[in-house]
């Protein structure tokens, strides 16, 4: 009789600790992270054809990184998960005489995807009508915008044009 309720105990021992045992917390690195606006320089007479300007960079207002192209022509733009905006300077003849900066409103709703407990939280985004609003009208030099893909939830693909 003491044999059999060893046994008894003993395998409910064995269950309760495998039952309450924890998955692990490791987020794999092939989840992909909260995914950047990639924006593309189009010519404004001819949509499809890509354009660089002379002497572009972009600034994130607020801040002093400058953004550039990356592979050539798209141009990756980190979003702010906490706000509902970002403002970035599109600046054309940096450093120049005849330097020229637009400065661009990007308008878009964040919603939050759950990967998993280790992972956490990712955020994608969804461009809103007016998606971009130029907050300095003047000499512009940036003649209008296309939304190519307007849920960002991904990297593989432009989202937004700019027209020049």
């Amino acid at each position: 009789m003491s044999k059999t309720i060893f046994k008894y105990s003993l395998t409910t021992l064995f269950i309760f600790f495998f039952l309450n045992c924890e998955k692990d917390d490791i987020c794999i690195q092939d989840i992909q992270e909260t995914p950047d606006l990639i924006l593309l320089m189009l010519d404004s007479e001819d949509n499809n054809t890509r354009k660089s300007p002379l002497g572009f960079r972009i600034r994130a207002i607020g801040t002093e990184n400058i953004l550039t192209q990356s592979n050539g022509d798209s141009i990756p733009l980190p979003l702010n998960t906490k706000e509902k905006i970002t403002q970035f300077e599109f600046i054309l003849n940096e450093g120049n005489d005849n330097e020229n900066i637009d400065t661009l409103q990007i308008n878009y709703q964040r919603i939050d995807q759950f990967i998993n407990r280790a992972c956490g939280y990712r955020a994608n985004f969804i461009l809103q009508k007016p998606s971009i609003t130029l907050l300095n009208p003047g000499n512009d030099w940036i003649k209008g915008y296309i939304i190519l893909k307007d849920t960002i939830t991904d990297e593989k693909a432009a989202h937004l044009g700019i027209l020049y």
